[in-house]
């Protein structure tokens, strides 16, 4: 099989996972980056001159790439959002566990008298 096939399969292949939302996100993420590994390994063989076929292909996974690079800036958000949840819900549970740690005084009076 030509190289550029193989490089529209893993693509082909990387975008259907990246479509499907119900899946586990962290096995999601953790199979994006293997497929993208593979495909890596697959660019440096894409020699010219192509055949109209493989020049299809190409545009085809241009065109891919561009919802592949969609979807997965959707799904950096989508952690980012998550860790900003967990930062704000620690935050909060640190405030309602010590109430009086976060209270600061503008200043302090000494009395020299005594």
């Amino acid at each position: 099989m030509s190289p550029v096939r193989d490089c529209y399969k893993m693509t082909k292949r990387l975008l259907d996972l990246l479509e499907v939302v119900e899946q586990d996100r962290d096995s999601q993420i953790e199979e994006a980056q293997q497929l993208l590994d593979q495909r890596g390994k697959l660019l440096p063989e894409l020699k010219p001159p192509f055949t109209a076929e493989e020049q299809k292909l190409g545009r085809e996974i241009n065109l891919m790439n561009q919802e592949i690079e969609a979807r997965l800036h959707q799904l950096s958000n989508a952690v980012k959002e998550d860790l900003k949840e967990v930062s704000v819900k620690k935050h909060s549970l640190n405030k309602y566990t010590n109430p009086y740690e976060a209270l600061q005084t503008d200043g302090v009076f000494y009395d020299k008298r005594n």
